[in-house]
């Protein structure tokens, strides 16, 4: 007879913990105000790069939907693992940059935009998969973002919570070796 509450509590402190330390969304069972909060996906984004192994960062565009999928649910429950897995698909992918470079944009505190920054970078759309032969020494950073709310102003704002840089190694893991 005490099994059920026992395992209610158990449950409700998993989901307190996971929501806490692992920012886990309680739209997503972390948590049991899943109706009271407004932390869900249309809170949260991820920003996804290639960094070129002289360090710069182009921006990857153009997700197919099982890719959107995998970052979608790597958002719900943000730790490093499932964003691997998402990484480890676009990785699957052979990024090309566009022909020019795109100018940073700079927006003013209603979201308007006033004009351009001197830094710049290359969009990288898919175009095809990559072939075994090719030689990969690029990595992927994934940066979350998600909304947050100042309960003195009342004023919410984004913040970049974390920020996820997979090596080479981490995207393209060598086969293990076969024992004879």
């Amino acid at each position: 007879m005490l099994c059920v509450p026992i395992v209610s509590l158990f449950i409700f402190g998993r989901h307190i913990y996971l929501t806490n330390k692992h920012d886990l969304s309680t739209w997503k069972g972390g948590g049991m105000g899943m109706f009271a909060d407004t932390d869900g996906l249309q809170n949260r984004y991820a920003k996804v790069f290639v960094v070129t192994p002289d360090g710069r960062r182009n921006p990857l565009t153009q997700f197919s939907p099982e890719q959107t999928d995998l970052v979608e649910r790597a958002l719900l429950y943000p730790v490093r693992e499932n964003f691997l897995r998402a990484a480890r698909s676009l990785a699957q992918e052979n990024w090309v940059p566009t022909h020019q470079r795109t100018p940073v944009a700079i927006f003013d505190i209603k979201g308007d935009p006033v004009g351009t920054a001197a830094e710049s970078f290359y969009l990288m759309v898919p175009y095809g998969r990559q072939s075994g032969a090719e030689e990969r020494n690029w990595g992927l950073q994934i940066q979350f973002w998600k909304m947050a709310y100042n309960p003195v102003t009342k004023r919410a704002h984004i913040v970049l919570a974390e920020t996820f840089t997979f090596r080479a190694e981490e995207l393209w893991p060598k086969a293990a070796p076969i024992k004879s």
